[in-house]
């Protein structure tokens, strides 16, 4: 979860990131100034600068702090080794040369790290320009502080990684030592660390540092003092271990539940290209169905592979042991096919990363192309047991990978290909990728529910329902988890709920699917209305391990701005910016204008990219209605409300009707002799398309008739506001979506008002008992009914609330925003009724503080006709 404390409006991006970090220090510094004198020292000091930068710039390292010794980051430990030796060796000349004898200590460790870059006013008062934090950092300083001069101590995790890559330090490799110094404990740090030595012999004291107060070596237990009964029970222990493993072996490999697994790239020896990206998705395909192991992503692969500079580089086994190592996988599983004797054979190497070694090695045989998924299944089921599966387990999982995907392997590389594609936002080319997917196996159902996602992107409610229904009508072909993926997808038009409830099972059964706690989020917004509730099932998302992180970083803004949190939305934007979020910035955009930020929310809203889809490409313009009259702009926005009005039915149906209902909203407020002639067109039309509508479009349907009877009501037209009521009353979206439920709460709320039964709208809108939180202009109504009620002190609260959830007003989902500009309209006009309210409650502080703000927010408001037809002529 994002920090609840509101961050300074100007304060700098956090930035998560893992870092080898170095920190050294020149070792007898002030014994050197006094026998040099200060004149030779700084001479020698400039010397020492250069030579210092230019180790750091051929290493690639980002120089962070010299002030008081040399604290610097490195994408990759051996970067940060390789300067490291370049920099003994060069203190070494540069002592030679004045005569004096010049060593640094150095300690080297990998870990996250927090960087900021402070603002330039902050760096001119003395400030670094790149602060750092993180527990990485300590831990570097407590192995330089142990370190004897001229010696460098690298923890476990650097020295492993680095003694890995060794071979890039070139012909210095062959020259280097490699020691092993044992654990030492470090004062106010409860656990151990294992402490490796690097050096070059000549320069570096290769042997242990010596024990001090702040940190010693821990003796072995057969250097302590003896005690006779716990060297028998040891010597028991020993040998009954013997004797146990000589009758049983166990893997050779400490591998817990759910614990992590980086899988290699396909080592192909048969020479069909058709292998190499079909049998890399199967693999992934099958291992996910257990429940036992986690994998590491492709994606989480691809962008550790970013971080080491290494992008595009195949995964082999190397590289496979590196990143396991890296994010702290506790296996690495290397595939492998060949044709042997006329057969195919799948092998499945099972390897320990942090010895590098092989624990096992298991096989599968087929004959022939059609052969090689049956040998996968073979060699998957042996590995999943020397993971320390239950045989139980695997038998209820393990679905064969014919049947779990598909049996043709040109089919099975176009869905790679596809699923590929739409992760790099190709939509067009994901489509036809996956298309030719289900022509070459017309059951192929994973296909069939990709594709019917990406249909559900374009706001194509029956392309959905159509591909979801050959998804299910194949769901045979699915494995147990895309199966439940699959079953909440075919229950998002029954409401949140049912939905909702499902994700909660996929979570449950496989904690590492993320796509789980994700949607739970998505739909929680966007069907339920469950902020709160949503911000708390998609914790589990924002991990490390999660490639996706960014996306749920990006979704935790909305939740918290729809919460009316835009501090710590505005926190968490940045986090996912940080993280390389892709696709669009509305949101983020609209937590800066619900602040009246609207230069930074522009440039923001700029610096989204495509997704490749039409629809969100549109949905995008929406913040030129809404920036436009949230500034008091409103003829601007009307102009292009009409344009967006005009354009939409080359997109979608859904965004034409959307960006028409848009438009009769904004109409109300300043009716022209044409509205109620298109008001009731309109109302007509969509009630008209419940019948024959998807499932998928209903839930929307049912809120535009239900919004444009609440316009009617206003102008008057209680017959049909009435009608609207009738037309949806028979569906059941209309109580199944929390956005309806309230929509038709707000309407008959408005027959209510406009009757002049106040009392009586108050108790409409008191009465719900949806779960989640109300639409915003329930909030609106709530107000209104209560000051015609004569109760300003409770009118002026809810007035105070709009004030306070601008966020809200622009996130609220509703039917695709279909309310945002009326929200963006009440949320200022909300402003003038607090000054009026407060006026008559005797509170003039707040009633000027409420005015001034109103007229800052909309300059002309004293000539705009919705100010006059709202409040009247005062």
């Amino acid at each position: 979860m994002e920090s609840q404390h509101p961050s300074r409006p100007d304060a700098p991006a956090v930035r998560p990131m893992l870092r080898a970090v170095l920190v050294c220090d020149i070792a007898g510094s002030t014994a050197m100034v006094e026998r040099l004198g200060d004149a030779r020292t700084a001479a020698l000091m400039q010397r020492h600068d250069q030579l210092l930068l230019q180790a750091m710039k051929l290493c690639h390292g980002q120089l962070v702090d010299k002030a008081d010794g040399v604290l610097a980051l490195f994408e990759r430990p051996i970067q940060a080794l390789d300067f490291a030796l370049r920099y003994q060796r060069g203190l070494h000349e540069l002592g030679k040369s004045e005569g004096i004898e010049l060593r640094a200590r150095t300690g080297i460790h990998v870990g996250d790290v927090m960087t900021w870059a402070n603002h330039p006013r902050d760096v001119q008062a003395g400030a670094k320009a790149v602060e750092v934090e993180g527990l990485a950092k300590p831990v570097a300083a407590r192995l330089m502080n142990l370190a004897m001069p001229g010696q460098i101590l690298m923890s476990g995790m650097a020295q492993n990684l680095s003694h890995r890559a060794a071979g890039e330090l070139g012909e210095r490799a062959g020259r280097m030592r490699w020691l092993v110094h044992g654990r030492y404990r470090f004062k106010g740090v409860p656990a151990p660390m294992l402490v490796h030595e690097v050096g070059e012999p000549g320069i570096a004291p290769l042997r242990a540092p010596d024990s001090g107060d702040k940190a010693w070596r821990e003796l072995p237990l057969w250097r302590r003092p003896p005690v006779i009964a716990a060297e028998a029970l040891l010597l028991l222990t020993l040998g009954a271990g013997l004797l146990w493993s000589t009758f049983r072996s166990e893997p050779a490999i400490a591998f817990a539940e759910r614990d992590w697994v980086v899988v290699a790239d396909v080592q192909n020896q048969t020479g069909e290209d058709l292998f190499d990206e079909s049998l890399d998705v199967a693999l992934r395909i099958g291992l996910e169905q257990s429940r036992h192991v986690n994998l590491v992503s492709d994606l989480q692969i691809d962008r550790a592979l970013q971080r080491m500079q290494r992008s595009g580089q195949p995964v082999d086994r190397q590289l496979a042991v590196e990143l396991a190592l890296r994010e702290g996988a506790k296996a690495v599983i290397l595939p492998t096919v060949a044709e042997v004797g006329g057969r195919v054979r799948v092998g499945l190497e099972l390897i320990e990363p942090t010895s590098g070694t092989t624990v096992w090695s298991h096989y599968g045989e087929g004959k022939g192309r059609d052969g090689v998924l049956p040998a996968m299944d073979q060699a998957m089921a042996k590995t999943r047991e020397s993971l320390g599966e239950s045989v139980s387990s695997i038998s209820a999982t393990a679905k064969p990978l014919e049947e779990a995907t598909t049996g043709d392997l040109v089919a099975l590389r176009a869905f790679s290909l596809g699923v590929k594609a739409r992760y790099e936002s190709r939509y067009e080319e994901a489509w036809d990728l996956f298309e030719e997917a289900v022509r070459r196996d017309p059951e192929f159902s994973m296909a069939y529910l990709r594709m019917a996602f990406l249909r559900y992107s374009d706001n194509d409610g029956k392309g959905m329902e159509h591909y979801l229904g050959l998804a299910q009508k194949y769901r045979s072909h699915l494995s147990e988890r895309e199966a439940l993926f699959l079953d909440a997808a075919a229950r998002v038009p029954e409401g949140p709920d049912p939905t909702l409830r499902r994700l909660r099972v996929l979570s449950a059964m496989y904690p590492d699917e993320y796509r789980a706690y994700y949607n739970y989020a998505y739909f929680g917004w966007t069907g339920g209305q469950r902020y709160r509730e949503s911000l708390e099932q998609l914790a589990p998302a924002v991990t490390v391990q999660n490639p996706g992180r960014a996306s749920a970083a990006y979704l935790q803004g909305v939740l918290h701005l729809a919460l009316g949190e835009p501090d710590i939305a505005l926190a968490a934007f940045e986090r996912a910016e940080s993280l390389g979020v892709g696709g669009d910035r509305r949101a983020y955009a609209e937590a800066l204008a619900s602040l009246r930020r609207y230069d930074e929310a522009k440039k923001i809203l700029a610096s989204g990219t495509d997704t490749g889809s039409a629809a969100v490409s549109f949905e995008q313009r929406l913040p030129a209605i809404s920036f436009a009259l949230d500034q008091g702009q409103w003829d601007q926005a009307i102009g292009e409300a009409r344009r967006q009005a005009e354009q939409a039915p080359d997109v979608s149906a859904i965004n034409s009707w959307v960006a028409q209902g848009q438009l009769l909203g904004l109409r109300s407020y300043v009716p022209d002799g044409g509205l109620e002639a298109d008001l009731e067109t309109y109302l007509r039309a969509q009630a008209g398309m419940l019948a024959d509508g998807s499932r998928f479009d209903r839930r929307h349907l049912v809120f535009h008739v239900l919004a444009a009877g609440w316009i009617a009501a206003v102008q008057g037209r209680d017959d049909l506001a009435h009608a609207a009521l009738d037309a949806v009353d028979s569906y059941p979206e209309l109580t199944g979506f929390p956005a309806n439920a309230d929509m038709a709460r707000v309407l008959r709320a408005e027959l209510a008002l406009q009757a002049g039964e106040a009392d009586k709208a108050v108790e409409i809108l008191s009465s719900r008992n949806a779960v989640g939180e109300e639409l915003y202009l329930a909030h609106v109504l709530r107000m209104r009914a209560l000051e015609a009620s004569g109760d300003p002190a409770g009118a002026l609260a809810q007035a105070e609330w709009l004030r306070s959830h601008r966020g809200l007003a622009y996130v609220e989902f509703n039917s695709l925003n279909i309310l945002q500009p009326v929200n963006i309209v009440e949320s200022n006009l909300a402003l003038g009724a607090a000054a009026r309210l407060a006026t008559q409650l005797g509170r003039k502080e707040l009633a000027a503080a409420r005015q001034a703000e109103f007229d800052s927010a909309w300059p002309g408001q004293k000539n705009m006709d919705v100010v006059a037809r709202r409040f009247g002529a005062d």
